[in-house]
Parts: C-alpha cells; structure tokens; sequence
C-alpha cells in the first residue's frame, strides 16, 4: 500500500475532512482507513472517486451523493448502529475516529488501545473495530462474543468467503437489528 499522504489527497477530501475534524490528522488519517460496513474496503485508496476531478464518464450527480454520504458517515457519532435507544438512555456520544478511542493497528495511525480481532481467520481488526464502535456501542467484550459466536455459525456454514460470506453477513445485521427494535420474533 503506498504511504498515505494527507496533503497528497484530492482537495475537496481534505476539506470535507478538516470540515468535520478541524486541525486533527490523526482523524483524518482513520477516517480514510476505517471500513465504513462489516467486511468494506476502506475509503482510502480504492473510494476516491468522488473526490477527483469529474471524468467525462461519470455521472455529476452520482459523484455529489457519494461525497455527501461519506461526509456524513465522517461526521456521524458513535451510536447503536441497530437503531435509536428506546430504554430513554443517551446514546454514544463518541466520535468514530476520535485519536482517545480504541483504533486497530495501522502503519498510519496511532492508538492508546488497540482492538485486536479474537478471531482473525474471519475477522479482521478493521471488522472487528466496526463491530464493536458501531454494532456494540464501543464494548469490546460484547463485541468479542459477538464475533466468536458469528465465526462459528460462518464456518459451520462455510461462508467464510465471497458472496456467501456476504448474505451470511447482511443476515446476521439483520436479525441483530431486529432483534434490537423489537421486530423480530
């Protein structure tokens, strides 16, 4: 992977990140790295796109929506990604890339804590980070169970790659999102 240069980044993406993290690098730096979903790529470098000049081949409008839906996941709070709180709790009020919160381990970034996956053959770190920042509300340990329990039901479903994986996945967010809006009986 080629160093990552914050000054080298597209204009409007350094803006777009200094908007939301004014003079903080460090959050700069995890925001380009962080996986926005359980098992996405990273925004930096494959997403880009919408930050570089137009190409007479894409779609104006399409390139603004994907910007203003990356800013608006850069800028969004550490919340219960299953849905608003409904015991009349406050939810997280973390930010996702905040330099105080648990990170995993990077050649760029820097943590205090570092989350590391307890099942690595099917988690990675960076799976493992929106699992618990994202789906158990920055508790690893919950977040722990939850990635052990799901690694066994993937490997006992072979879905530990591809396409399988994927609908294994977007199953299990589904039944956990259920589950915590009271929908699912």
């Amino acid at each position: 992977m080629p160093d990552l240069d914050l000054q080298a980044l597209p204009a409007e993406l350094q803006a777009a990140l200094e908007r939301v993290w004014p003079c903080c690098p460090e959050a700069h730096k995890r925001a380009l790295l962080a996986p926005p979903a359980l098992g996405a790529a990273p925004l930096w470098p494959t997403q880009l796109w919408p930050w570089q000049p137009a190409r007479r081949w894409w779609r104006p409008f399409a390139a603004r929506n994907e910007r203003q839906g990356w800013e608006h996941f850069f800028g969004q709070h550490v919340g219960d990604a299953r849905g608003a709180r409904h015991d009349g709790l406050p939810t997280y009020p973390q930010r996702l890339f905040d330099p105080e919160q648990p990170f995993f381990e990077t050649p760029w970034t820097n943590s205090r804590v570092l989350l590391r996956s307890p099942v690595p053959d099917v988690f990675s770190d960076a799976d493992f980070w929106f699992m618990t920042q994202q789906l158990s509300g920055g508790d690893s340990y919950w977040a722990g169970v939850d990635a052990e329990n799901w690694a066994r039901g993937m490997r006992a479903d072979r879905a530990l790659h591809g396409a399988r994986r994927d609908r294994w996945l977007a199953d299990a967010l589904w039944r956990q999102h259920m589950s915590s809006v009271g929908d699912y009986t």
